[in-house]
């Protein structure tokens, strides 16, 4: 039975009905699969032995979009929330941690206010005033209520690992000889005239590297701390898009036409019908003509009459189904000035007619007289407005508690009243409106268009009898290229890797390539709207590199070596101008060069510690010997030096000091306890 004729078979199942046919849009296919028993139920993960279940996973996922959370990363952070308050949970307990009422309420509205709470409730609000103002309009509904015991877990979940790193790193310290020795080293400064020829003036056809030179030089590095080898992987993958059809977009545009009529027929309001469509509290769209000036179906708005259907239409990514419910004018913006009697229990009738009564007594005294800014710096409790006389200047509907606005928007300029919201009591003064604009009210239904089952399965089979082909890394290019699929390798790809050549949320692709075997092929893994199918090409093991994974990283230092060598030889006799002569350059100069940031820009990007501290080590005037550098190859005659002025204490280096290893200690720490972990990423 379809959709559409469930619901005319049962109009009060309506949103049960969406819910169901709506699923395989909103999860991936092998996510739709596994909720309804068909596909594999497993593990996503463990740690320490804890298992972490697919339900659980997905649930938070899902929950976390319901509420407006995004991002290609999100699935990374879920994981991340998940493992640490299993490897961090039994801490903070231990430890005592918790975040009480009172807390939690500084959090909201306090100077304890949570950075988390701009990304959970507004993220696109202008300031902190305009999110408090609203959290009241979101507790007003019962959905709210839910919504606002999710976002509470969530917050103070943060908190609790907000309050663990303060611990951890409030053990981190730094004295006051370290701060001198960060002064003195940015501070004492060096002059010097430099003759240089950099490595990438020098032709490779200069020198001489054979291959047995490449080998001797790796055997010589390969204990290098710079070619210590990390283990890695090496993966090639291909992506098969996972996109609507034109058969997806028809199908969702034959829907809402069935919904309209549907529609039209019902014995359901306006609002009933599409909160029970949209499986959400009823909220109208309001629009004015400015607003939709340049779309040939909105601007139709307005030519319409009362009762009468827009669309469905195409806007963007998204069909959406209109239905006038009336026509009105109103302000564009308002400004005001008001007086916050602030209540300790909004709920509380008592306190409220209370307040009510001491602002009329407040608004008979400005009958009489009284000045509004005068009384609004004695008693009104809004720190953001009672310094200005309690003057908010021109806004528009949306950024005021619906209440306050209200008043607003619907009162003449120079009326004064009483309104109650959430914060407590208000006597608003209504001081402009500009100029009355006309608007259309609408009752909004809109799908976006996504892939459908079908397209997700015949996706999905694709990619998958793409895998089965693939059964080596020749067979892989070969069936990539003939189906057209675009082919990337990322190289030395670490465990802790969440992107990859181009991937932005690949920690899936990492976890498969680190529990597979070399030359094994994945199945498919829906990453960034695309089913990934990889082919793991090398395993790097951690330790000392094979010269095949490092073969050209050190030709490339031997010959750089070998440039070095040949030129120092060149540079090893004469004066600085004479030298300079020889390879062909001129004598130029640095100035007020420091160890702390040893780095002559017009010489190359990368840092030259040997260099400078060479050049505060001799004599001024002392021509050096050669000195093959990061950039090339030098010689340094040193005219003059300054040292750092004379300082009592060093406290704002340390300080400096002790934020940047405080800032760093408690991601390292983390990293190490989930190292430590036995944990098991399952997630492909």
């Amino acid at each position: 039975m379809s959709m559409i004729q469930q619901i005319r078979n049962r109009q009060g199942l309506l949103i049960v009905m969406i819910g169901i046919g709506m699923l395989g849009f909103l999860v991936p296919y092998d996510a739709v699969m596994a909720l309804m028993g068909q596909g594999t139920n497993r593990d996503v993960g463990e740690v320490d032995g804890i298992a972490i279940t697919a339900l659980e996973y997905q649930s938070e996922l899902q929950e976390r979009r319901r509420l407006g959370f995004s991002g290609d990363q999100l699935g990374d952070e879920v994981w991340n929330d998940l493992t640490s308050n299993i490897v961090l949970g039994d801490d903070f307990d231990a430890l005592g941690l918790q975040v009480c009422d009172e807390e939690f309420q500084e959090m909201l509205f306090g100077s304890g206010y949570s950075p988390y709470m701009n990304r959970a409730f507004y993220s696109n609000a202008e300031n902190k005033q305009f999110w408090q103002q609203n959290f009241g309009a979101m507790l007003a509904t019962p959905q709210g209520k839910s919504d606002f015991m999710s976002y509470k877990r969530l917050i103070v979940s943060k908190r609790l690992r907000e309050k663990f790193d303060n611990l951890v790193s409030s053990g981190v310290y730094t004295n006051a000889l370290e701060g001198k020795y960060d002064f003195v080293t940015a501070n004492n400064k060096v002059n010097f005239n430099y003759a240089f020829k950099s490595f990438n003036d020098i032709d490779d056809s200069e020198v001489s590297v054979s291959d047995a030179d490449v080998k001797s030089y790796y055997r010589a590095h390969k204990g290098d701390d710079a070619y210590e080898q990390n283990t890695g992987r090496t993966i090639t993958f291909a992506r098969i898009p996972l996109a609507a059809s034109a058969e997806d977009a028809e199908a969702i545009e034959s829907d809402l036409s069935e919904l309209k009529g549907l529609w039209s027929s019902s014995a359901l309001s306006d609002s009933e019908f599409v909160a029970t469509a949209n499986e959400k509290a009823f909220a109208a769209t309001v629009l004015k003509s400015a607003d939709v000036e340049t779309d040939l179906n909105e601007s139709t708005l307005f030519n319409a009459n009362p009762g009468d259907f827009v669309g469905p239409y195409l806007k963007k990514q998204s069909y959406k189904l209109a239905r006038v419910m009336e026509f009105f004018s109103e302000p564009d913006s308002a400004s005001c000035r008001h007086i916050l009697l602030k209540a300790g229990n909004p709920q509380d009738a008592a306190e409220m007619d209370g307040l009510v009564a001491r602002a009329d007594s407040l608004k008979r005294a400005l009958r009489r007289g009284a000045s509004f800014e005068d009384l609004a710096e004695r008693f009104s409790e809004d720190p953001g407005s009672k310094t200005n006389g309690g003057f908010y200047d021109f806004f528009t509907r949306g950024r005021m508690v619906k209440p306050f606005e209200d008043f607003c928007f619907e009162s003449k300029p120079g009326s004064i009243g009483a309104v109650r919201t959430q914060f407590g009591v208000h006597l608003i003064e209504v001081m402009e409106h500009t100029d009355a604009i006309e608007r259309v009210r609408v009752a909004m239904i809109e799908r976006v268009i996504v892939p459908s089952a079908e397209t997700a399965r015949n996706s999905y089979s694709a990619a998958s009898e793409f895998a089965i082909a693939s059964n080596s890394r020749e067979a892989f290019m070969t069936a990539s290229s003939e189906a057209g699929y675009a082919t990337s390798t990322a190289d030395k790809v670490l465990r802790k890797a969440t992107s990859i050549s181009g991937l932005r949320n690949a920690t899936e692709l990492v976890s498969w390539a680190y529990n597979a075997e070399q030359g094994a092929v994945s199945n498919p893994i829906l990453i960034d709207k695309n089913y990934v199918v990889a082919h793991l090409d090398m395993i790097t093991a951690q330790g000392e590199p094979e010269f095949s994974a490092v073969e050209q990283e050190m030709r490339t230092a031997a010959v750089k070596e070998a440039k070095g060598k040949l030129y120092a030889s060149k540079m090893n006799a004469g004066s600085l101008d004479e030298i300079a002569a020889a390879i062909g350059s001129s004598v130029k100069a640095a100035s007020n060069i420091s160890l702390k940031f040893p780095t002559v820009s017009a010489a190359g990007a990368k840092p030259e510690p040997e260099v400078v501290g060479r050049a505060f080590a001799i004599a001024n005037g002392e021509v050096s010997m050669p000195i093959v550098g990061e950039n090339g190859v030098w010689v340094i005659a040193p005219t003059s030096s300054t040292e750092a002025a004379e300082k009592k204490d060093f406290l704002s280096e340390q300080t400096s000091l002790l934020a940047r290893a405080r800032g760093a200690v408690t991601q390292r720490i983390s990293n190490a306890m989930l190292d430590a972990a036995e944990l098991t990423d399952n997630r492909n």
